[in-house]
């Protein structure tokens, strides 16, 4: 009576030893389904940014009719457009640090900086004046006006993104700072020495109040002997 052969040895990495691998070794995990936002098609945010707009124009119509107009000089639409300008820098800058474009910051990204600011600036106005100007024979008036409000436009732009940078730092310092009083409710003061062998322990609830202590170092005695202070 004969007996099987025994089975011969698998090698690691060929097909057999493959084939006893579970299958789920080798297949991409699953990514996370992405979030659903509001489309901004949507009739709802499409009734944001029209009643944004709707109050970004008739702000801009009623300054429009308290800034005078020196010498027909279309000073009005320079102010606004620059106000705008700043506005929307800040605006854009201060929703990018806070976080991505989604959910409520998407909204007042488009009610805000698209139907508000949106209606509120308006270059189609400047094109206008400006070929007014030109047209009109001041040919200086209309240069300097479209470069004012370009040029301009750009570099008020550029403030308001800086304007909101700072003041996001300045808010996370304060939040820091905040955290960390509360984390240290009874002073977490750092030590600073000082010539005289002593080191003044100075707390976060009051800087002027010092304490001064012996340092731990060994202080040599009058005999040239290192003594120790304590």
């Amino acid at each position: 009576m004969t007996s099987d052969p025994p089975p011969a040895p698998s090698v690691p990495g060929t097909a057999h030893d493959a084939g006893a691998a579970p299958a789920a070794a080798h297949t991409p995990s699953r990514l996370p389904a992405p979030a659903r936002f509001a489309h901004p098609f949507s009739p709802s945010v499409l009734t944001l940014v029209f009643a944004g707009g709707i109050l970004g124009a008739l702000s801009r119509w009623a300054l429009g009719t308290v800034i005078p107009a020196p010498d027909g000089w279309p000073l009005a639409t320079l102010l606004i457009n620059l106000a705008g300008a700043l506005a929307l820098g800040g605006l854009l800058e201060s929703l990018a640090r806070r976080g991505p474009d989604v959910g409520p910051r998407r909204l007042v990204r488009l009610t805000a900086g698209t139907g508000f600011l949106g209606a509120f600036t308006t270059y189609s106005t400047l094109a206008v004046e400006g070929s007014r100007l030109l047209i009109a024979g001041r040919a200086a008036d209309g240069v300097w006006y479209l470069a004012l409000s370009l040029l301009g436009g750009a570099a008020a732009t550029l403030v308001g993104v800086a304007g909101a940078a700072w003041l996001h730092r300045e808010d996370r310092r304060g939040l820091a700072a905040e955290a960390h009083v509360a984390a240290h409710p009874h002073g977490g003061g750092h030590a600073r020495p000082t010539s005289e062998g002593h080191v003044l322990e100075v707390t976060s609830s009051d800087s002027q109040n010092v304490t001064p202590r012996r340092s731990a170092e060994r202080q040599p005695g009058p005999d040239g002997i290192s003594e120790d202070p304590r």
